[in-house]
């Protein structure tokens, strides 16, 4: 009886341990409404190397042109009424605003000399056409996301009173230096700021 009884005690704990030995090696299947995530690499790692990204210039012109088309080109054609490039630096939004030399009271050239005022102090600049030319002009929350090379530290929290004293630059320089008839918030970021002209 001892016998039986030992032998019954060594079969459930080996019964035990391969059982634990089948958990720890079948993988466990993820419930229905689980989701996988899969970590980012830095942006060193994925080739970034500033923010925002560089794009090809020459393409953008061209887009720009074909936007505007007979404002710019001076032909009938194509055309787009509505359209923005995605962020830029404030170098390439102030190359690219120089292809539309006036429209109304916009002045490539000048507004150009605008957007430049603000290098370093933005995270990036849109341009593009909601029937004549606008800006969107993103700013940021942190120091370390405003425009420029990377990799580098986190940084500070911009207070709102110090956003709003660059909000009161930028209307300045592009409303009453500029002539933009429309100037204001973006309705869904409260930290980006669309500048229109009219015809």
């Amino acid at each position: 009886m001892k016998y039986l009884t030992s032998l019954a005690t060594l079969t459930f704990a080996a019964f035990t341990l391969h059982a634990h030995a089948q958990q720890a090696t079948s993988p466990t299947k993820a419930p229905a409404d689980s989701v996988e995530m899969t970590p980012l690499g830095k942006p060193a790692t994925l080739g970034i190397t500033q923010i925002p990204l560089e794009v090809d210039i020459t393409l953008a012109e061209q887009f720009v042109r074909l936007g505007f088309g007979p404002q710019i080109l001076g032909q009938r054609g194509f055309q787009s009424t509505q359209f923005l490039t995605p962020p830029l630096s404030t170098t390439q939004a102030a190359q690219l605003v120089l292809v539309v030399p006036e429209y109304g009271n916009f002045r490539g050239a000048l507004v150009a000399e605008g957007i430049k005022r603000f290098a370093g102090r933005v995270s990036s600049v849109q341009f593009g056409r909601e029937g004549p030319p606008v800006l969107y002009i993103d700013l940021p929350y942190w120091t370390h996301q405003r425009e420029g090379p990377l990799p580098r530290e986190n940084g500070t929290r911009i207070s709102d009173a110090e956003n709003m004293r660059l909000v009161a630059e930028l209307r300045k320089v592009f409303v009453e230096g500029l002539a933009a008839e429309e100037f204001g918030p973006d309705p869904v970021s409260k930290r980006k700021i669309r500048i229109g002209w009219h015809h």
